[in-house]
């Protein structure tokens, strides 16, 4: 008897210990963030020692990741319990509004999953999206269960689980843990997308017709310039510190998409653009400042490149369209660069997270002149709920590796953009007669 009383004594003191190395890392992560949260940090908020830290943990990251994973878990089962006890046709509003409650109960762990864990790595990003996808997958399970004449969202739930994530992650990064209101404001948007479940058409993710490019492309080159050879140069100390310069910027880019911020060294990036570490610190001070380069350039491109599209129509259905044509070519067509921004702008810094959340705001103004075609003009929380839904489509085809078949995604992305103001149908009737036309 004794025996088991020590066991369990044991027991519960290991249960103790590792739930506060848990919120430990929640508290460190948010004071500090990913970068900042040290194992020094972690057992000072714990209040454990070392060796204690080390006997649950190999390392920060694995501390991280496990922290990640059970905080998820406790959000998937308020999830799930809410979609259960929801009509099945009304799953997808039951999941939103029991994320937003969460996130406005306990900010500090709903900020970790949706701030926090986007800068720790691309494992983090593994976890990330696996907890995205759990709820999606609980919600379309539930929606599976409604009579097929159920008028339920025609989109697919990792998108509107992506866009919910987007909305929320910024609020509670500005210490704005009041979200009053914002479930309801996200129910009224994704319920513009409503209608019988037989009818589905935009429910997954199926690439559609290669479309004809758009006459609107990026400044921003294929391919890096040549090396200048060796010896004396010809070209002004102007040509040749551009030229080194966008090696530098293609080589950032490049070691982005094939190893991720957290784990690139400036001795990666100077191997591939072929110049020693003197060249570029010429041109940055550090590889943050090389990131938010790329990351700053690609913003600008994707957003003029946009607009120019819109600005080319004369109304706005096919200004929508050429728009999000232009968007998902230049996604396509220069992928790498477009990483940096899609997946690892939370990995870069504050100034970069800060670009993506002003970006999506100027984004905006290609959703708003849809309010007169709209029966009930569309708020601005819904309009970047569609963003947010069009975002996670980008990054989720980038985590994936699969940018290059962007431009194939350019249907689904317009039907986002224009269903809530037009209706479902309408979109459907509008972007059938556009493939019309690009088959003819």
């Amino acid at each position: 008897m004794t025996t088991d009383v020590k066991s369990s004594t044991q027991a519960d003191r290991k249960s103790t210990q590792r739930r506060r190395l848990v919120a430990g890392m929640v508290a460190a992560a948010r004071r500090h963030g990913y970068a900042g949260a040290s194992v020094s940090q972690v057992i000072s908020h714990a209040g454990v020692s070392r060796p204690t830290f080390y006997e649950y943990f190999a390392d920060k990251d694995d501390c991280f990741l496990a922290t990640h994973r059970e905080v998820g878990q406790r959000l998937v089962k308020e999830v799930d319990r809410a979609v259960s006890s929801s009509p099945p046709e009304l799953a997808v509003q039951a999941g939103i509004r029991r994320v937003v409650e969460i996130s406005q109960c306990v900010p500090d762990l709903a900020g970790f999953l949706m701030n926090d864990a986007m800068a720790g790595g691309w494992r983090s990003l593994d976890e990330r999206d696996r907890l995205r996808d759990q709820m999606a997958q609980l919600i379309e399970r539930r929606l599976a269960q409604a009579p097929a004449d159920a008028h339920t969202p025609d989109l697919p739930m990792r998108l509107v689980m992506g866009a919910v994530r987007w909305l929320i992650a910024p609020q509670l990064r500005h210490g704005e843990c009041d979200l009053t209101g914002l479930a309801d404001e996200l129910i009224e948007w994704v319920e513009r997308y409503t209608r019988p479940a037989d009818r589905h058409r935009w429910h997954t993710l199926e690439p559609g017709p290669e479309l004809p490019p758009s006459p609107f492309e990026s400044q921003i080159a294929l391919r890096p310039p040549d090396p200048i050879p060796p010896g004396r140069s010809r070209l002004s100390k102007g040509e040749i510190a551009r030229n080194q310069r966008e090696r530098i910027l293609f080589a950032t880019a490049q070691a982005a998409a094939t190893k991720g911020y957290t784990v690139t060294t400036v001795a990666d990036i100077t191997s591939i653009a072929g110049v020693d570490r003197r060249v570029f610190y010429t041109h940055f001070a550090d590889k943050q400042q090389a990131f938010l380069a790329v990351h700053e350039f690609c913003v600008q491109q994707l957003l003029a490149v946009t607009a120019s599209a819109f600005f080319s129509a004369s109304y706005w259905p096919e200004r929508a369209w050429e728009a999000m044509r232009a968007y998902t070519q230049f996604q396509s067509t220069h992928s790498i660069v477009a990483h940096t921004a899609l997946v690892e702008s939370h990995a870069v810094g504050p100034a970069a997270v800060q670009r993506i959340d002003d970006g999506r705001a100027a984004f905006t103004i290609f959703f708003q002149e849809g309010n007169q075609f709209a029966p009930q003009p569309s708020s601005r929380t819904a309009m970047e709920a569609s963003l947010g839904a069009i975002f996670e489509l980008f990054y989720h085809q980038a985590r994936q590796g699969r940018s290059d078949r962007l431009s194939r995604l350019n249907c689904n992305g317009a039907y986002m953009m224009l269903a809530p103001f037009l209706g479902p149908d309408a979109a459907d009737e509008f972007i059938d007669r556009k493939l019309g036309e690009a088959a003819a």
